[in-house]
């Protein structure tokens, strides 16, 4: 039974329930569905203490809704990221939170930093496969998915942590809420506010230890010490508690972001062997653009999220003067599909066709407008730099068996995937 069949099907109550499990499931043959017939899907209140939904799946109307953001508002991701980050510009619309916090950050992030960005993930990608791909095999997962943001995290955003299972956790625990817990499960919920918690608790201790190094003139050039060697006026309001909220915001963004992408990218490459062998080929000729264009081509397969969500605050009609215009009530759960709109016929020339180097436009694994990711440009490097290390390994292959294939034991991010290379 497709999508459609069997949200028509379900009594009012159920068809939250319904596109739950479908956007759990199979996002891109449900938003299949919808951009052929109902194109802005209405979801009825299953309660009434609960908001009625829409899902948005052109990319007209998509790209139209991320670009009203005093009408589409980040509201419903405060209630992970408040608790457990503090007051945080990802939850927070046309703010002084979101502007003053956001143009600091990306002072700190500097453009010239790219460079070093890629010398850095290469250096510990290399050193990673070295540690743990010695006998023909390699989890990506462990190695390098989650190890080699969380390094980065240390080297050069300056937060390394108590240590990398730790990092593992934290990072994973607020992600999962914060973006991937439609259902708000009580259990994700406690497990990021606690991480937030155990997190503060450490920065309380580690920040004033940092300061007082540089005082004492320790050399150090990454994103935290930046931010503490600046005088920022006291007008501006940029005190202890932003500087931890962003800091703590470096790594929510930074860790299963990346794994995901690298795995899920990898993992549609491996399922095209002509693809696969093109961006090896690129890989092994450091063509660090091309390899990009296969990564984000194959990411398009398998996004990282299916969705982007938003809460309408004013009465507002998307696709106005169109046959499929709808009018928004205020108080409605907006599901923004941005992972549709990056297979929309309307738009994409051939969408269900591999073709590398599309438009930057024609892609959303980076947010799009206002929120467009903080460290987009870091992501650029990183992700197809993590890719090239794998691609350049001999031979490169999965692992027999259920090894050799992506396991997200039933959460959203993938937990493993082992694969196999010549070994001398």
């Amino acid at each position: 039974m497709g999508f459609l069949a069997e949200f028509d099907a379900a009594p009012d109550p159920a068809k939250i329930v319904v596109l739950g499990k479908w956007i759990a499931a199979d996002p891109l043959g449900m938003y299949a569905e919808l951009r052929a017939s109902r194109p802005i899907l209405a979801v009825p209140s299953p309660a009434a203490a609960v908001p009625p939904t829409i899902v948005l799946s052109l990319y007209d109307d998509v790209r139209e809704a991320l670009t009203r953001n005093a009408i589409f508002q980040v509201i419903p991701y405060a209630r992970a990221i408040d608790p457990s980050v503090g007051p945080y510009m990802l939850a927070r619309d046309d703010t002084t939170i979101n502007q003053r916090d956001k143009s600091i950050m990306l002072a700190m992030l500097r453009r010239e930093d790219l460079p070093l960005v890629r010398d850095l993930v290469r250096a510990h990608a290399e050193a990673s496969i070295r540690e743990f791909g010695t006998n023909g095999q390699i989890e990506v997962v462990s190695t390098l998915g989650r190890r080699v943001p969380i390094l980065l995290c240390g080297s050069y955003f300056g937060f390394p942590g108590p240590d990398e299972a730790t990092m593992f956790k934290w990072s994973r625990a607020t992600q999962y809420d914060m973006f991937h817990n439609l259902q708000q499960d009580p259990q994700v919920h406690a497990a990021c506010v606690q991480a937030g918690q155990e997190m503060h608790r450490y920065l309380a201790q580690y920040i004033p230890e940092r300061r007082a190094a540089l005082r004492h003139g320790a050399l150090r050039d990454d994103t935290l010490s930046r931010l503490l060697k600046t005088e920022f006026p006291a007008v501006i309001g940029w005190d202890e508690e932003r500087i931890t909220a962003n800091v703590m915001g470096l790594l929510v963004g930074a860790g299963e972001t990346t794994n995901a992408a690298v795995v899920q990218a990898l993992n549609v490459l491996l399922d095209r062997p002509e693809e696969f062998a093109a961006a090896t080929a690129a890989a092994k000729a450091d063509d660090h653009d091309t390899v990009a264009k296969y990564a984000w081509e194959a990411l398009r397969f398998q996004p990282v999220n299916p969705l982007v969500v938003r809460l309408s605050v004013a009465p507002y009609t998307i696709a106005e003067g169109t046959a499929r215009a709808y009018t928004i009530p205020p108080g409605t759960v907006v599901m923004i599909g941005t992972a549709s709109a990056m297979h929309d016929a309307l738009q994409l020339d051939q969408p269900e066709s591999f073709i590398p180097g599309r438009a930057d436009y024609d892609y959303f694994h980076l947010g799009f407008g206002a929120h467009t990711c903080l460290g987009n440009l870091i992501s650029l490097e990183q992700v197809p730099e993590i890719l090239s290390a794998l691609l350049r390994l001999p031979g490169l292959r999965r692992a027999e068996g259920a090894a050799g294939q992506v396991d997200f034991k039933g959460g959203p991010f993938p937990e493993s995937l082992t694969l196999a290379f010549d070994h001398a």
